[in-house]
């Protein structure tokens, strides 16, 4: 991420090359936050944590990224982050209401993919109103990443599908942080979880001071 920043602040002769490793980025924090939704004590808090991190970044991103304190056309990935979780929450909970209400199979075979469907659609359109970073296909990858959990191949597959009919050319270099994920152990790393969320604004906010400096 901060390279593919670094490419965006600075437009070095390397710029393609930057952005390039910088589209490995986004898939792996979609895993990750699907990881964190199976594993958050509070759903409430952990959409809460993000949501504010968007809006205290917001003004820095647009700012280093647009030149302008505020920027409707683009928000930043946070934004599409807290919107992926409240997605994957809306699919867990359509899912057990399904199946209280609906006991055949044949029902729960047609019904329950319609609601996956549904959700998914209606709240990636949602984030390409809303102008969110990576849009439909950011809600796709965070989705098929919980709904495939268990399965890396069908993971591998829609998620590379999703990439290659939604993103950009450019945007194919992700799929490549599939190899990174493959080998995820299942187990806690170290505990560095504000660190890694004040990160995001304070390394955008120290490549616009260089800029300014430069």
């Amino acid at each position: 991420m901060t390279i593919d920043h670094i490419g965006v602040v600075f437009g070095t002769p390397f710029y393609n090359f930057l952005r390039a490793v910088g589209r490995l980025s986004f898939p792996i924090f979609a895993f990750l936050l699907t990881e964190g939704y199976i594993h958050t004590k509070s759903f409430g808090k952990y959409f809460l944590r993000l949501l504010v991190l968007a809006v205290i970044s917001e003004a820095i991103y647009d700012y280093v990224f647009y030149g302008s304190f505020i920027c409707m056309y683009a928000n930043n990935i946070f934004f599409t982050l807290a919107l992926g979780l409240l997605t994957l929450f809306f699919l867990d909970k359509s899912k057990m209401l399904i199946k209280k209400y609906f006991k055949d199979k044949v029902d729960l075979v047609i019904i329950l993919p319609i609601t996956y469907l549904l959700i998914i659609v209606i709240m990636g359109l949602m984030g390409e109103f809303l102008n969110f970073s990576y849009g439909m296909l950011g809600i796709l990858v965070i989705s098929f990443f919980y709904l495939f959990k268990e399965n890396f191949l069908l993971t591998l597959l829609s998620v590379s599908l999703s990439t290659l009919i939604f993103g950009e050319p450019m945007q194919c270099f992700s799929i490549f942080s599939l190899i990174f994920i493959y080998f995820y152990n299942k187990k806690l790393g170290k505990s560095c979880k504000m660190f890694f969320y004040l990160y995001y604004p304070l390394h955008i906010l120290v490549l616009g001071l260089i800029k300014m400096l430069l």
